[in-house]
């Protein structure tokens, strides 16, 4: 049963009416034409603005989807869609208003982008931490066999040489972009044809994004290029590429519907990666349950999405490896629980997706 079928008591669908009153038209039909709508209003949006990636533009976007959804199937059928799906959104907008008063800066220097690396100290006294990721790095490198040499340089140094942008900066802002509309988009697709998966999804989300904004306030870090600004990493100097890879396509990304002030923006929201993190909970989250090649083409985002980020300079690889961690364990957990689940006969014929 779909998130948008209601259901009475004894189990029967509850059908709304095939057409509308007032023209006789084929409901299905009114739902193909406003969703056609949308999505061309959606292209121009992202050709003449820019691609969305504020949370409140994107899920004002997707109420405006699941209420076309909904259309013909009665105010029920919107209602339930309110009630699943505003209380997740306000803890997600509570989650990005809050991770800004993790940052170590004012509002000024947010403002004018003015942000030092020496003697800082967040509100809970806590120091930015610039050298020991870099350290970590640097041990990394040579684990690997890099002569020293760290990962970001080295991603850059090989695929970002020299002043033009390369073709393959084109899929780096792609990806990186992709981590404010794939978890979006999984719930809305869970939530379409399956709600019980949704409401895991959902509360497996939040649990990330709260352990994240926990540990901003416990270990500020700088990323690669705001230690590069205060002149402490390693040469040669870190470039910040993440989206000029839109310059060649002609796009770009959009703060959108509000001015991110120092309650939106928290440069130092580097440990863990969550944008590595997400999308390791997005593999994670579908991996069982499915076969060689398709667990194979999952594992493909969350490197794809490691490699984006080394080479547009926006998270060493220890933050990286953090961020990971914390989506597995996540997952784990969830699974833990399933199986307690199982054994005491709550769940009926387990699904090896779930």
């Amino acid at each position: 049963m779909t998130a948008t079928d209601l259901s009475e008591e004894t189990g029967h669908r509850v059908a709304g009416p095939e057409r509308m009153r007032s023209t006789g038209w084929p409901w299905r039909y009114v739902r193909w034409a406003a969703f056609g709508a949308y999505t061309v209003g959606l292209l121009v949006f992202i050709l003449l603005v820019g691609v969305p990636t504020d949370r409140l533009g994107i899920y004002a976007g997707i109420l405006v989807f699941l209420s076309i959804a909904t259309l013909g199937r009665g105010w029920a059928a919107w209602w339930q869609m309110m009630l699943d799906w505003l209380p997740f959104q306000a803890i997600l907008l509570a989650y990005d208003y809050s991770r800004g008063y993790a940052s170590p800066y004012s509002d000024a220097q947010v403002l004018t982008k003015t942000y030092p690396i020496f003697d800082v100290h967040n509100a809970l006294g806590l120091p930015l931490h610039v050298m020991s990721p870099i350290h970590f790095d640097l041990w990394f490198g040579r684990l690997f066999g890099g002569n020293g040499e760290m990962p970001t340089i080295w991603v850059q140094e090989h695929f970002h040489p020299g002043t033009s942008i390369p073709l393959i900066g084109v899929f780096v802002s792609l990806v990186y972009c992709s981590h404010f509309l794939v978890m979006p988009t999984v719930a809305v697709v869970l939530w379409i044809r399956n709600r019980p998966r949704f409401l895991i999804w959902m509360r497996m989300v939040i649990a990330l994004a709260v352990a994240g904004v926990a540990t901003y306030f416990l270990y500020p870090m700088a990323p690669p290029w705001l230690a590069d600004n205060g002149g402490v990493f390693p040469w040669p100097a870190v470039g910040r590429y993440t989206s000029e890879g839109f310059d060649l396509i002609g796009l770009h990304m959009v703060g959108g519907m509000l001015s991110q002030g120092q309650y939106l923006v928290n440069p130092v929201a580097a440990m863990p990666s969550l944008h590595t993190a997400y999308a390791t909970l997005a593999a994670g989250f579908f991996w069982f349950g499915k076969s060689w090649w398709q667990k194979a083409l999952l594992a493909c985002y969350p490197f794809a999405m490691g490699f984006s980020l080394l080479y547009g300079g926006e998270h060493y690889v220890v933050d990286e490896i953090a961020g990971a961690l914390y989506a597995l364990t996540i997952i784990a957990i969830w699974r833990l629980l399933r199986r307690r689940r199982v054994r005491r006969g709550l769940v009926v014929s387990p699904d090896p997706a779930w």
